[in-house]
């Protein structure tokens, strides 16, 4: 006979949208399993332990001022250790700072004498983040929707400082070369920037989904159950079956689908590179490629959290976009070496994480009220929101909502972010 559990709820899936739809279900005292096929929690927002390193599952930071990461109450448990905010661009022939003039005014101003942006720019992007600041969600992705690159020419900004201030920036953040994603997403996304400085914790990124866990310890996951089929009231996994008051699909989109018997939607992908270093001086600060070549962007991450790598050593995280193999390792490390100044016999690759399903592509327009059902089914996801943190964490509690609606339970609506 096979075994069979009942539960409230049965949620497919513990990345952070999974998590968070447990999180507020079992708030409101509902029994709630979780099931995941993998090992651990998370999804992709993973980190494991290598020769007394800790690696995140790509290139990964965590900004704190997320309204939904604020929500789930966890935020003063993950330890964040955040950057300084300094971005430092280096080219063939050239290398210059730009910095949060609020909190390094003295950087900026020698920026802007270099001509780093141009004072018109400097204008119109401190109006465009000040903006993006103040304004909520529902303004922000109020506007026309259009590629990131359109709004920022609508916005007055020139293509020189586009391609050689913004771009360096932004391809890494959207994984996207061409700015091609959409404004309205960009928009939020500059509303993070200009609100916190994101950071790391000192185990890595994988303190986020093992925090929100102990958040809720009448919740029990199953982890490493594979899914055979998902009914509105049935699950089927290897071990046997669970029924349900409702059950939730909180996989990625490519998952979802297959259990959905719906198209998947595409995936932008990268590849970060972790390299042993000395201890190297400015750290801290997240350097860009100028002339965009593979690399999008570098960064110590033991430069604010010294726990991620052995004593006197830098942990540095190389982001490219796209998928990469061992045929680009060596011009990495040289990269390296000569991003920190460094001699190339002192940059050693620890290992190189590609991470095919990165970020799912975003449909223009985006639209942040898709609807957390499909059929009897319910659904969470970064796809059906934002391809963040945030977005995830959203959906997860919009998907839970839905749920306690569906089985009649009362609950406060939180406010949207």
């Amino acid at each position: 006979m096979v075994p069979t559990s009942a539960h409230d709820v049965v949620i497919i899936g513990a990345g952070l949208a999974g998590l968070r739809a447990a999180q507020v279900l079992s708030g409101r005292g509902l029994d709630v399993v979780v099931i995941e096929r993998a090992g651990h929690l998370g999804g992709r927002v993973h980190s494991f332990d290598l020769d007394g390193f800790v690696i995140d599952e790509g290139f990964q930071l965590i900004n704190p001022s997320y309204p939904e990461l604020r929500a789930t109450g966890v935020l003063d448990d993950l330890d964040l250790r955040p950057f300084p905010g300094l971005l430092t661009y280096v080219g063939t022939d050239s290398r210059w700072t730009l910095a949060d003039p609020r909190r390094f005014p003295l950087h900026a101003l020698a920026a802007l004498l270099g001509g780093h942006p141009r004072p018109s720019d400097a204008w119109r992007l401190a109006r465009l983040f000040t903006t993006a600041r103040i304004a909520s969600a529902a303004q922000l992705t109020s506007v026309l929707d259009r590629s990131t690159r359109q709004g920022l020419l609508d916005a007055g900004i020139t293509e020189e400082t586009i391609d050689n201030l913004l771009t360096p920036f932004l391809r890494g953040t959207l994984l996207d070369d061409e700015l091609a994603t959409s404004w309205r997403y960009t928009r939020l996304l500059i509303k993070s920037f200009a609100s916190g400085r994101p950071g790391t914790p000192a185990t890595g990124v994988r303190q986020l989904p093992l925090t929100l866990r102990a958040s809720m310890p009448d919740v029990s996951v199953r982890l490493g159950e594979h899914v055979l089929r998902a009914d509105p009231m049935t699950v089927q996994v290897d071990s046997g079956q669970l029924r349900a008051r409702a059950v939730l699909i909180a996989t990625d989109a490519t998952a979802a689908a297959k259990l959905l018997d719906t198209p998947a939607p595409g995936w932008r992908s990268t590849t970060t590179w972790w390299f042993s270093t000395p201890r190297v001086n400015q750290g801290g600060r997240l350097r860009l490629d100028v002339d965009r070549c593979t690399v999008a962007s570098m960064l110590d991450l033991a430069s604010v959290a010294p726990e991620r790598a052995p004593q006197h050593r830098s942990l540095i995280a190389v982001a490219a976009n796209g998928l990469h193999d061992e045929r680009r390792d060596s011009d990495i490390g040289a990269q390296v070496a000569r991003f920190y100044a460094l001699d190339r016999r002192d940059v050693e690759l620890l290992i190189r994480t590609p991470v095919a399903r990165a970020l799912p592509h975003i449909a223009l327009p985006l639209k942040l009220a898709t609807p957390a059902r499909r059929g009897e089914l319910f659904v969470a996801g970064d796809y059906l929101q934002t391809p963040s943190i945030q977005g995830a964490l959203v959906s997860g509690r919009r998907a839970a909502l839905a749920v306690l609606s569906a089985l009649g339970v009362r609950d406060e609506r939180h406010n949207e972010c």
